[in-house]
């Protein structure tokens, strides 16, 4: 998860639905600490799912690296599916299952 002057963090993002990504989906993640400061985000082209990300931060901006939690969202013309709950970094790779939140 961490290298000696960056933390990064990898993981992707995904839902249930069997339907094809349509063109132009954009997935918005950020990893956020637990009282909700914003350390990294990115946006990503995702072209199907999962769609991987990779977060990187400085980590003198890491108070609690062991505490890190993820917001993610998939916007498509479709809908939007999203997080209903911040979900924990675990691991080497974190999977983030993403709920329909609008039609």
């Amino acid at each position: 998860m961490a290298s000696e002057n960056v933390l990064t963090v990898t993981g992707s993002v995904t839902f249930r639905e069997r339907i094809a990504v349509p063109p132009g989906a954009v997935a918005t993640v950020k990893l956020v600490d637990t009282e909700g400061e914003v350390l990294a985000a990115t946006a990503i082209e995702a072209l199907g799912v999962p769609a991987e990300f990779v977060l990187r931060v400085d980590p003198e901006f890491v108070s609690a690296p062991d505490d890190l939690l993820i917001w993610a969202a998939l916007r498509t013309d479709v809908g939007v599916w999203g997080t209903t709950d911040l979900v924990p970094v675990e691991g080497e790779s974190t999977t983030v299952l993403l709920t329909k939140i609008d039609d």
